[in-house]
């Protein structure tokens, strides 16, 4: 498969302000103060969130009696973030010992096949960011006395009988904006009690809220969705957040690529508690602790992967010839996802990476080539794909598996070959200049799903020097003395870019601008997803 960039502006030889306008109006941006700069007029009202004044009422029963609140906490970063959210907030109105906090082990989800004993004791449980479909669980706390709030984003079923057990509070019931993650949902409530107590508590938690909309990729082409994570970027409260960030800048690409991967990590390698005990600790020594934690589980995390992965790529290329990939692996660590994104992005095409346990394969399937490769994988009625369209867990039974694996090669339509992405600006190196990158990043500080970063074409690069970080694992190009073109995880060769360098081969590269310290110097940065050398 080839990707195919379709370049949309040439502003090679522009102003700065030119290059600025001409994206804003490509992405049909007419109000670029409002779109860039959002308000609270922007914030839908918050009684237009169902059941949220019920929910209010029930809590407010329990704060007033200081009964014992527990919080159940969902294991991503979404679910992390709101957790935390509903948890901080709470002390600010009753005692720290009258809240508890809880959280599943591994990758589970809600209150399915869990020992509700451990729960004996609270008044109430606020349940965030998951939403069980089988209400058993609901309906044996309603009979132990136990009142639940669920405050959820996912799918709700109408013909599932929520409101005899729970009070649910859900971007999904009739509510205008349902690209409103878990941490949304939480925010808003705790904004709507603030709001009924003539508080101000939420305001402090909106870091947590853009972190869960950012990291569970919700459209940010909505206002509401850009109104609070563009407050929760303006400063960071959460001492784990900032621990995490450091000195870089806290935008949706340090949400993205910093914040959530420790959370992702922590839950592959089935140290979720690390997670929830970082963003709830606020002093500093027990905040460095659980964040060097998260840190020590990306490195198991990718030092397991790369023990896996030579076996993994030899299963795959011995079955180079078919539509879809399977590779089974041996680990307790649920990275099959992460491999599967490794395996789509070298192979091009639906991959599945499963384990064996209990008469079932389990994993995560990726796709490309395909609009929902989901659908297919259950309309085969031999297997059972949860998640998004191109991205989901599976589970196999072991007796299905040889008529399933049949079932997609006989099945998976012709896969698209050529695939074609929109790339926002074509200019020359000489155009790389502070004013253009600071207002490139006015751009991208608020983006995510449905509204990517800038995406940059720059082809005519002929005189540079190449360099390396992290021992000759990240590729740096330097075409000048303020500007470093960054290719991390190179997978090509250092020698040959060396050789191309000397040769004065020119290169082209498909990026996202950005600015910062490299070393002690303060440079231009062009992070790439491509760099070609252009024979």
């Amino acid at each position: 498969m080839t990707t195919n960039y379709n370049i949309l502006n040439d502003c090679r030889g522009m102003y700065e302000e030119e290059i600025f306008e001409t994206v804003l109006e490509s992405r049909g941006i007419i109000d670029a103060d409002r779109f860039l700069y959002p308000d609270e007029d922007d914030l839908l009202p918050l009684d237009s969130l169902k059941n949220i004044d019920e929910a209010f009422g029930e809590l407010n029963t329990v704060l007033s009696s200081s009964g014992i609140i527990g919080i159940h906490f969902d294991v991503d970063c979404d679910g992390i973030a709101s957790g935390t959210i509903m948890t901080r907030y709470l002390k600010n109105h009753t005692k720290k010992e009258n809240v508890e906090t809880f959280i599943n082990d591994g990758k589970k989800h809600g209150l399915k096949s869990q020992d509700l004993d451990k729960f004996n004791g609270l008044e109430l449980l606020i349940v965030v960011d998951s939403l069980d479909s089988d209400i058993k669980q609901y309906k044996r706390l309603k009979e132990k006395g136990v009142k639940v709030i669920v405050l959820d984003h996912h799918a709700v079923k109408s013909d599932i009988p929520y409101e005899k057990y729970v009070t649910l509070v859900s971007s999904q019931m009739d509510y205008e904006n349902k690209a409103l993650s878990g941490a949304g949902v939480v925010w808003k409530f705790c904004k709507y009690i603030d709001e009924q107590y003539g508080t101000d508590h939420a305001d402090s938690l909106m870091d947590l809220a853009a972190c869960g909309i950012i990291a569970d990729m919700m459209d940010m082409t909505v206002m509401e969705n850009r109104y609070i994570v563009s407050r929760g970027l303006d400063k960071i409260y959460n001492p784990a957040i900032k621990k995490i960030v450091g000195g870089f800048e806290f935008n949706s690409t340090a949400i993205s690529f910093s914040v959530a991967p420790l959370i992702n990590a922590a839950n592959r390698m089935g140290r979720n508690e690390s997670a929830m005990n970082a963003f709830l600790a606020d002093d500093n020594k027990e905040v460095l602790k659980y964040v060097k934690e998260l840190k020590k589980c990306k490195e198991q995390q990718n030092e397991e992967v790369k023990l896996l992965l030579p076996d993994i790529l030899e299963q795959c290329e011995k079955q180079i010839d078919k539509k879809m990939l399977v590779s089974l692996i041996n680990t307790p660590y649920g990275i099959s996802g992460l491999i599967a994104n490794k395996l789509l992005e070298k192979y091009q095409r639906p991959i599945l990476v499963i384990k064996d346990g209990n008469g079932v394969f389990a994993g995560s399937m990726r796709a490309i080539g395909v609009d929902d490769f989901r659908k297919i994988c259950n309309e085969s009625g031999l297997a059972k794909a949860d998640g998004h369209e191109l991205a989901s867990g599976i589970e196999i039974e072991k007796v299905n598996y040889n008529k399933f694996i049949e079932y997609i090669e006989m099945n998976l339509p012709q896969l698209k070959t050529d695939f074609s992405v929109d790339v926002d600006i074509r200019i020359n190196v000489d155009d790389l200049t502070r004013k253009l990158v600071d207002r490139i990043k006015t751009i991208d500080r608020v983006s995510g799903e449905g509204f990517k970063p800038v995406k940059v074409f720059i082809d005519g690069i002929d005189e540079y020097e190449i360099g390396h970080m992290s021992d000759y694992k990240h590729l740096v190009v330097k075409p000048n003395n303020y500007t470093n073109i960054i290719k991390w995880n190179f997978m090509g060769s250092f020698d040959d870019m060396e050789e191309s360098s000397m040769m004065n081969d020119e290169l082209e590269i498909v990026c996202n601008l950005d600015s910062g310290f490299f070393g002690r110097n303060f440079v231009l940065k062009a992070i790439c997803d491509e760099i070609k050398v252009v024979n």
